[in-house]
């Protein structure tokens, strides 16, 4: 069964008689009813092509549709209005990755749920598949932090429903911006948005990348549900209607983490550094009168983990601790929000949310001493090291509107609005520092404790935008705007930051694109609570909390060319001016030691940072060019090469232009997948991906500083001289899906790089691997990128 609606793609209002076929089968043609929906109920199994047409509309065709017998197919078609309005547009297929917002002109991408599942690697997180787009990098293969044209992690927006996400991983870890496992499931996800650069005036407080998701409604004709059991997680999903007759659904889904249930039930999982987590997420959706809708949702997790170094008998690889300490790590975060979407009649709608979300981190340390005799530890010892708790809460609202106006030729619409978050911080952390009480390694004791954060804060950050669109024939398009940001707290400021898109058709059909922003980010609030001393009581210097906006001046340029009906073929060249950058501040005596340092390199790993004095002082650079070649999935195939090439340097309070730590210089992505069919109820998809790129920049490592302060200390003045040896990983996936007359089950195992290929991620402080006595002794070594990974899960559909 396919069912959906058709809607205006800028004023969201049904279309009614529009005319939907199935291009893939014979004679099934039919249109929508008065509310715009359309409903296909005999439509064999395997994937379809479904192609929209309207009067005065430009028609779009949708590669790809999936139809199982375990679950129906829902879509939501949105069509943009022709400029030559008394006469059908041309059918012309849709291309894969076309955004859904229509104010987008350059460097977006939309993405769907099939993609998440369908790219090997992705492991359906919309972070991992965007790894797959050009110009876009995995910073971690353990974490899904992702580095956008040579930015750093923490310049990423998430964004929900129209309001800021917090961090959207489980065991984040303050200051950075990703995860190793997501909150967000890509089975509760509608089709969203990918932006790279120049986003749209109504997304702020990013200088990196956007991800724009929302949450699609549950069915709302019949009851259907799917359970999963997998190496990520065992969940089930359940949706349905609530009354069908005024077309209100629930959708909702659980997950809990599959290595605790199988460590609860004894069976060995090859570590006792057992992860934990659960997530969820819900949707309740109903239309309201005028052709609106009312929407309550939520979505959130916790997890915790526990990394018992004591318990280790020999020396073992750790990429997710320390090797001196045991650690108890917790996280959660959550958010409810209500969302309204109201026609005030043909030419305007508002869509309103309002939403509170939590986002926490705990974690208790024990420093841990200990003798390697042999190969065998002994005299291990543990005493109390470190403790904090940082909780984030925020009440959000955002208020959108789109107006169509009058004009004498053409098309033009206006969308005007604001986003308003009161912010509430509270940041606590005491430790104890280890005292050498001897000349020998691990004879040490731990000193008095001390707080290094105790701050409650308070802020609002208020965003308010304009931004016109202008399409005065069906080759051109403009579009200009204005977006502003104030904290409030702070008195920081960003009153004119202009936003302009220009998209032009040549007569061949090649599509010429262009834009260009300015856009600011607040520093991660982690850093304004941040202390230059460590007391155990009295007030705490911290220089940071007055830190103002990091800023970016984005200019990209790009083509898009259809070679065939089913090969594109999309460039694109960027070039990005930062500046106001977080440095080092020159007047302090931790500054005149680190002139090179500048939260550029920050935003990614498990590490927190513990930066002294900084000053907007810094700047930064990245320019490059990127190419993407891609087939339509039909046929049962698909292929999509990405490929760029980049440069990314900055400056920190010294002057010298260096490396960013994540300047790899180019980067390569092939991926390709075939269906093939088996009989009428089995498929056996296989796909592959192959991925190479730069490794990360480093520099000469400081041992005597690292021994006295128990972590990697580089030498300043030689930080990002060296590069870490290329990276290479190739990923096969598999999926057998059986089609039963109610049901449908699903196979699938995904082979994380199956050449086991030694990546190195980063150079760790690891004291007590090595006897002191070895000749070869060094308290330095290299870490790995995870080596082969199978990740299998089993999914029914009913």
């Amino acid at each position: 069964m396919i069912t959906g609606t058709v809607l205006d793609a800028e004023f969201k209002y049904p279309l009614p008689s529009a005319y939907v076929s199935i291009s893939t089968v014979d004679g099934l043609m039919i249109s929508t009813d008065m509310d715009g929906r359309f409903a296909f109920d005999a439509v064999p199994i395997g994937r379809h092509v479904v192609t929209v047409s309207f009067m005065g509309y430009e028609s779009r065709t949708l590669d790809g549709i999936v139809v199982t017998s375990g679950r129906p197919v829902v879509l939501e078609v949105q069509m943009s209005e022709s400029v030559v309005a008394i006469e059908a547009a041309e059918v012309t297929a849709t291309q894969s990755g076309e955004v859904m917002n229509e104010m987008a002109t350059v460097s977006a991408r939309a993405f769907t749920v099939e993609e998440t599942d369908r790219y090997a690697g992705s492991r359906g997180d919309p972070a991992r598949m965007a790894s797959n787009f050009a110009g876009v990098q995995g910073a971690d293969d353990s974490r899904n932090d992702i580095v956008v044209r040579g930015n750093s992690p923490s310049g990423v927006l998430w964004r929900i429903e129209g309001v800021d996400l917090p961090n959207p991983n489980h065991f984040s870890v303050p200051g950075t911006g990703g995860g190793p496992v997501a909150i967000v499931n890509n089975k509760t996800l509608a089709n969203s948005d990918f932006f790279t650069a120049a986003f749209p005036a109504e997304f702020g407080n990013s200088t990196a990348a956007v991800f724009d998701l929302k949450l699609r409604n549950g069915n709302q004709d019949h009851w259907h549900g799917s359970a999963q059991l997998g190496f990520l997680g065992t969940e089930v999903l359940a949706e349905g209607p609530l009354n069908r007759d005024k077309r209100s659904s629930l959708l909702v889904n659980y997950r809990y983490s599959t290595a605790s249930i199988f460590s609860a039930v004894g069976i060995d999982i090859g570590t006792s550094a057992v992860p934990k987590y659960q997530d969820g997420s819900f949707k309740l959706f109903t239309p309201t009168k005028g052709g609106g809708s009312l929407s309550f949702w939520g979505i959130g997790g916790n997890s915790s983990v526990d990394i018992m170094i004591s318990d280790q008998l020999a020396p073992e690889r750790n990429i997710y601790g320390d090797n001196d300490r045991d650690q108890y790590f917790r996280t959660g975060m959550g958010m409810v929000g209500v969302t309204q979407t109201q026609p005030v009649n043909n030419n305007m709608y508002i869509k309103s949310t309002l939403a509170v979300s939590r986002d926490r981190q705990d974690s208790d340390h024990d420093y841990v001493t200990r003798d390697l005799v042999g190969d065998v530890y002994q005299n291990i010892e543990t005493s109390p090291l470190m403790s904090y708790g940082f909780v984030k809460d925020r009440v959000s609202l955002a208020v959108h509107a789109n107006r169509k106006l009058t004009t004498d030729k053409g098309t033009a619409t206006l969308r005007f609005g604001v986003n308003a978050d009161a912010m509430m911080w509270s940041f606590q952390d005491s430790t104890r520092k280890p005292i050498s009480v001897s000349d020998s390694i691990g004879a040490d004791s731990l000193g008095d404790w001390n707080r290094r954060w105790d701050a409650e804060m308070n802020s609002a950050l208020i965003q308010p935008f304009v931004q016109l669109k202008r399409r005065p024939n069906d080759a051109l398009t403009w579009t200009a705007g204005v977006h502003a940001m104030l904290d409030t707290r702070s008195g920081s400021a960003s009153w004119f930051e202009p936003r302009l898109g220009l998209q032009w058709i040549s007569k061949g059909g090649t599509v010429w694109s262009a834009g260009s922003g300015l856009h600011s980010q607040l520093q991660s609030s982690y850093l304004y609570a941040s202390a230059t001393n460590s007391s155990s009581s009295g007030p705490l210097n911290m220089p940071n909390q007055n830190l103002g906006f990091t800023r970016s001046v984005h200019n990209v340029i790009g083509m898009t060319q259809r070679l065939t009906d089913l090969w594109t073929l999309k460039l694109e060249a960027y070039h990005q001016h930062l500046f106001d950058i977080p440095v080092a501040d020159l007047n302090t005596e931790w500054g005149q030691n680190n002139g090179s340092y500048s939260l550029i390199n920050a935003g990614g790993g498990f590490s927190r940072l513990f930066p002294d004095t900084l000053v907007n002082d810094g700047t930064g650079r990245n320019v490059g060019v990127e190419m993407t070649l891609s087939r339509a999935f039909r046929e049962g195939w698909f292929v999509l090469l990405t490929a760029s090439v980049f440069d990314a340097k900055y400056k920190g309070a010294d002057g010298k232009s260096r490396n960013t730590d994540f300047n790899g210089k180019y980067a390569w992505n092939f991926l390709a997948s075939k269906e093939w069919r088996l009989s009428q109820t089995f498929a056996l998809v296989t796909g592959l991906k192959a991925t190479m790129a730069g490794g990360r920049w480093y520099g000469d490592v400081d041992e005597e500083a690292s021994q006295e302060q128990r972590e990697i200390i580089y030498v300043d003045a030689a930080r990002n001289n060296q590069q870490f040896d290329d990276y290479f990983r190739l990923d096969l996936k598999t999926n057998l899906t059986w089609n039963r007359p109610e049901t449908t089950h699903e196979l699938g195992i995904d082979f994380v790089n199956i050449l086991n290929t030694e990546n190195i991620l980063k150079l760790t402080y690891a004291p007590d691997e090595m006897d002191i006595n070895d000749p070869d002794y060094s308290s330095v070594r290299e870490e790995y990128q995870l080596g082969f990974l199978p990740i299998f899960f089993y999914r029914v559909d009913f």
